[in-house]
């Protein structure tokens, strides 16, 4: 390979002239147009587990479980997400790919609930009056009293599957969305930290 200022020859893997200095390879100060992301099949791998995860009844009554579970599926898809671009992601992509995860959840966790209303209404249908006396202990009136009585009494309508969905949405969406911006940090904050190279001692 020869330089197209002097025509000294030079290395095959060289980027500089050795002699004056001219670029003859792809100059590394110049930045690469990103590889286009896929953000769909990151998003739906964490979706399908944080839906199921916080579907289930043992882990879906402690909110903040399930709030861990949805945090771990938006880092999931944003792990995911950086194998497509080894070179790492931003803030926003964390977030973007967090919040569609949580879409995906809300859909997820909605299917599984439709079932699962079916059969506590078999298996629980009896228990409406320990539940009514519960909420009353617990000192819960009004429209939030009713929504409760009717999501555990296993009624199964459009109402109660909206109403599902759209909670399930707003909360799985904020959670991922955070989960996906903390995934990236932490990576950028190890890579930085293996970028650091010992300094040279003081003489």
């Amino acid at each position: 390979m020869q330089c197209k200022e002097c025509g000294a020859n030079l290395p095959e893997q060289a980027r500089y002239c050795l002699q004056c200095g001219t670029t003859v390879g792809p100059d590394p100060t110049t930045e690469q147009p990103g590889q286009k992301l896929d953000f769909v099949q990151p998003a739906l791998s964490g979706g399908m587990l944080l839906g199921f995860l916080s579907s289930m009844p043992i882990i879906g009554v402690f909110n903040c479980i399930c709030c861990m579970w949805v945090l771990l599926g938006g880092g999931v898809a944003t792990m995911l997400l950086t194998r497509q671009r080894p070179a790492g992601v931003t803030f926003g992509d964390g977030a973007f790919v967090g919040a569609l995860s949580g879409l995906f959840g809300a859909i997820v966790s909605t299917i599984v609930f439709i079932p699962a209303q079916i059969i506590s209404k078999r298996l629980f249908g009896s228990q409406a009056e320990q539940l009514e006396k519960m909420l009353s202990d617990f000192g819960v009136e009004g429209a939030t009293r009713e929504l409760i009585l009717r999501m555990g009494s296993g009624e199964l309508s459009v109402e109660t599957i909206l109403i599902k969905f759209v909670s399930d949405l707003l909360m799985y969406a904020l959670f991922a969305m955070i989960g996906g911006i903390l995934t990236v940090a932490i990576l950028n904050k190890q890579k930085g930290t293996k970028g650091l190279t010992p300094r040279p001692p003081q003489v």
